[in-house]
């Protein structure tokens, strides 16, 4: 039994499909802002970096992690876009384990940015609860999609390891 039946006002399969298309696109966006930032840094003078150097590592290191973040996304939404058109809920999956483990991961990069930047928390807090929920509900569609994909072939209730 799926959680939902229809994802927003199409079926689950074409809202996967728009879910997994946006966030490949994306994350290919995301590749290339960051390509643009590390070569920001590049340019960058002397003075410029030992000025911001504190925010120079805090940036770097976001940077970094946000280009490996990327770099998952796209080889996951990949994955579920092949999972959607094929009807195989095993490269679905994928999807389903990542998206949780990237909200986390994004959360807990805006609070350390509120935290050394003393930004507005009250906008920080609902945007970052706004994305949340909008990222759990794209991912009960996934899952909704990946349980019915699992009905349909006839998988087990429960994969074996």
């Amino acid at each position: 039994m799926a959680v939902f039946e229809r994802c927003c006002c199409c079926s689950l399969r074409t809202g996967c499909l728009v879910f997994g298309t946006l966030g490949l696109v994306m994350a290919l966006v995301n590749i290339g802002l960051e390509i643009l930032e590390f070569v920001s840094y590049g340019l960058a003078t002397e003075e410029e970096l030992q000025f911001m150097e504190e925010l120079t590592k805090v940036f770097l290191a976001t940077s970094i992690l946000s280009l490996l973040q990327s770099v998952v996304s796209i080889t996951t939404y990949s994955l579920l876009i092949y999972g959607i058109h094929q009807a195989k809920y095993k490269f679905i999956l994928p999807t389903l384990i990542w998206n949780p483990i990237n909200v986390c991961i994004d959360v807990i990069i805006i609070i350390i940015y509120t935290a050394l930047f003393d930004l507005a928390l009250h906008i920080v807090i609902i945007t970052t609860a706004v994305y949340a929920i909008v990222s759990l509900l794209c991912w009960l569609c996934v899952f909704s999609h990946w349980r019915m994909v699992k009905v349909q072939v006839g998988a087990p209730e429960r994969m074996e390891m």
